[in-house]
């Protein structure tokens, strides 16, 4: 099969996602279309995909609402897919390619064969005002009324968006490989709390702060963020490292020797991070957002608020072998649901549904 990836941010868990699946799919042919307008593009990004791979770039998408520049960004993604010959699978990746793709599939011709992956889509976004998630909302109904299938990441990024009355959902969980790295054993009476991503509005840095001040108090508990970010400011706490960005090698050392992993995010779509501390065995704590409940079958390590977060934290410090029974149940839950070759025999049996 011929299969066209177009995504305008080529960044983040959602290249993440690409690298990972492209490489689990190595005998099918892969073209990317991808927008050059992001600063945090990877360096020598094509080193780490599949000879099976290869790129276009897609010079005028952008990720803001500008009309304008989207009508340019639209008509040249309708020129770039139109000169290709014979494709077979259309596949969009987040909200800005997703919308501006499902109309360019449809005036070809293959919203059958079209799918979109909103990897949390846009209007979960806390960081705008309710009026531009209004817009958001509109937007994806919108872009429905081209055809084309929608997969979420997870079930509750699914039901997030037939909430809103778009019709033709399903999901298919986000998976990973497992960390090569061996969870190290505790024998002192310290706990490290970690968290990791870009120090944004989304990752809720302030509820991370908050929360370890509540700890600030017992120098047994120690709390790490493994990222960097323009609300760096906010991680004041003495008792939070911050390491900025790391090599890969480190943060897994990071993970390897924490305790539990906590997260305060506002909206996910299922966050990749959490799966990689979870494949090695960490306890999650999770807000209770879209994406992070997917994550844990007791939801009792799911919180609303401050308070409740604390209370876990707390009810782990007082019972030590809950942090081993926990280890064992994020391994478990993790291979069961999110291992890398599952995602992508699901995706493969997708594509080859709208292939025939």
């Amino acid at each position: 099969m011929k299969i066209i990836h177009v995504m305008e941010c080529f960044a983040g868990g959602t290249f993440n996602f690409l690298v990972d699946l492209t490489n689990e799919l190595p005998n099918e042919k892969h073209i990317v279309i991808y927008g050059t307008n992001r600063e945090n593009t990877p360096k020598n990004f094509k080193v780490l995909f599949n000879k099976n791979v290869t790129f276009i770039e897609w010079k005028t998408a952008q990720r803001e609402m500008k009309p304008l520049k989207d009508i340019k960004a639209l008509w040249e993604l309708y020129m770039i897919l139109k000169k290709i010959n014979d494709i077979d699978i259309i596949h969009l990746h987040s909200s800005k390619a997703g919308f501006l793709g499902r109309i360019v599939s449809f005036l070809l011709g293959k919203s059958k064969k079209t799918i979109y992956t909103p990897h949390a889509i846009s209007f979960l976004r806390l960081d705008v005002s309710p009026k531009k998630r209004k817009i958001f909302i509109w937007m994806e109904k919108f872009a429905s009324f081209f055809g084309g299938k929608i997969v979420a990441c997870s079930q509750s990024e699914k039901e997030a968006i037939e909430e809103q009355g778009i019709k033709n959902v399903t999901f298919i969980n986000n998976g990973i490989k497992p960390l090569e790295i061996e969870k190290k054993v505790n024998t002192s009476n310290k706990i490290t709390i970690i968290s990791v991503g870009r120090v944004s509005i989304q990752k809720n840095p302030k509820l991370f702060n908050d929360i370890a001040l509540e700890f600030i108090d017992n120098p047994n508990i120690q709390f790490i963020w493994c990222g960097d970010g323009e609300l760096k400011s906010e991680l004041t706490s003495p008792n939070i490292k911050c390491t900025g960005w790391i090599e890969r090698k480190t943060l897994e050392n990071y993970l390897a020797n924490a305790d539990i992993y906590l997260s305060t995010s506002l909206w996910e779509g299922l966050p990749l991070s959490v799966l990689e501390a979870m494949s090695i065995g960490l306890p999650v704590i999770l807000s209770d957002c879209v994406g992070n409940r997917d994550l844990v079958e007791n939801k009792d390590f799911l919180y609303k608020d401050k308070q409740k977060a604390v209370k876990i934290i707390n009810y782990y410090i007082k019972n030590k072998r809950l942090l081993v029974e926990q280890s064992l149940k994020s391994k478990e839950v993790f291979n069961k649901n999110f291992k890398l070759e599952n995602m992508a025999n699901l995706y493969y049996q997708l594509y080859r549904s709208l292939y025939v």
